[in-house]
């Protein structure tokens, strides 16, 4: 296992929406792939194949397609950054340091994170997890973090000095070298309740790897968009903007892409939960009756899973939660620097919740079964899924 380092900084439209989200608890403990497609949101461009394809106007040329062979990723101009048939699995295996799986091997394995941005012990043991996890498995494809990437008021701009401390830093471990961190939006990173900049989290997956000024540490953190898609061989991931609710075009440009994925896999991730036996069960019932869980149902309605944050928690609802999408399971991985205390009720159908624990989510894709896991920050599996199609 990889000790523990000390974390240090780098140098370097509706009212009633504003009214809803300002009032949220403030956070406990808080200062206040080989073969993957990527589409970005409107006026984004699609990336896979072997090169590029680019495209203009939130065009999804690769969507539709079977499993991809190599690595695009989108940038918000409507260009395309191309990779070779290495991709994702760039790194795999140098100097016997473990990253991305194989390009050879089929199966897609993915680790789920949550409210993350603390920079603290409970973060950076997770992390220490997730990359043994990742080793013990022969590698995974991607990591997917749901929103809450950095406390309290996200980040200004790309030189932020929190993105050491709270990512860059974190992260930095043998097994999670050479992922792809696909990131969605909280309401701690922008929105109404926060002075965090969206558009710095957006431009920090374009710049350079290097050191000093308009550089990255690493080529880690992927958010091309606000929301945005991104497929790894059968499995298609969804990223959306559950703050930015108020608007019809993400909910009917995100259904349209569930819709046509022919994916064997379809996993819808946000920030804010549809179904929470959390801290948040009150709020999130009004911020959701405001219009949120009819956007957020428009996306996940055609998908094999919503997966969020938001609650400082681990949650899983069986499928059947929601009548009208009766195949759709809920997953909450919020856990991923601190927890939160919850007095709500257990959802009727609530399979697995703690909130006793840090911990993380991780789903491996076999063909017809996905086996889904909660780890703890111990390295503890606190319990098992598999669901077959």
């Amino acid at each position: 296992m990889k000790p523990l380092r000390a974390v240090r900084p780098l140098a370097m439209a509706r009212a009633s929406l504003a009214a809803l989200l300002l009032v949220l608890p403030a956070a406990s403990g808080g200062a206040g792939c080989g073969g993957a497609e990527f589409t970005t949101g409107a006026g984004g461009a699609t990336g896979g194949g072997d090169g590029a394809q680019a495209g203009s106007g939130g065009d999804r040329s690769g969507a539709g397609h079977d499993e991809g062979h190599g690595t695009g990723v989108a940038t918000s101009g409507g260009s395309v950054a191309s990779g070779g048939a290495s991709g994702v699995a760039a790194g795999a295996v140098e100097g016997g340091v473990v990253g991305a799986v194989d390009a050879d091997l089929r199966g897609v394995r993915i680790i789920a994170i949550g409210d993350t941005g603390e920079g603290n012990l409970a973060q950076n043991q997770v992390a220490d997890r997730m990359s043994e996890k990742c080793i013990q498995v022969g590698g995974c494809h991607a990591v997917i973090m749901n929103g809450d990437n950095f406390y309290d008021q996200g980040v200004a701009d790309t030189g932020d000095a929190q993105w050491g401390p709270k990512f860059e830093l974190p992260y930095d471990r043998p097994g999670l070298n050479g992922l792809p961190f696909y990131a969605v939006l909280g309401n701690h990173d922008h929105g109404p309740s926060s002075s965090g900049a969206r558009q710095a989290q957006i431009d920090y997956s374009r710049l350079p790897v290097g050191t000093g000024p308009g550089k990255r540490m690493t080529d880690k953190w992927h958010m091309p968009s606000s929301y945005y898609d991104v497929r790894i061989r059968n499995v298609h991931l969804f990223g959306i903007d559950t703050v930015d609710f108020t608007s019809d075009e993400q909910a009917v440009d995100m259904r349209a892409r569930v819709a046509a994925s022919n994916a064997r896999w379809k996993i819808v991730f946000g920030h804010h939960p549809r179904y929470t036996s959390g801290a948040h069960f009150s709020d999130n019932e009004q911020i959701g009756m405001s219009g949120m869980f009819d956007m957020q149902r428009a996306i996940y309605c055609g998908a094999d899973m919503y997966m969020s944050g938001h609650d400082h928690d681990l949650e899983f609802i069986d499928k059947g939660r929601d009548a009208l999408c009766p195949n759709t399971y809920f997953a909450i991985s919020g856990a991923g620097s601190k927890l939160r205390a919850s007095g709500a009720p257990s959802d009727a159908r609530q399979l697995f919740y703690t909130d006793r624990v840090e911990g993380f989510a991780y789903l491996q894709f076999e063909g017809d079964t996905l086996l889904f896991q909660f780890i703890d920050k111990e390295g503890a599996v606190l319990y098992v899924k598999a669901i077959s199609k």
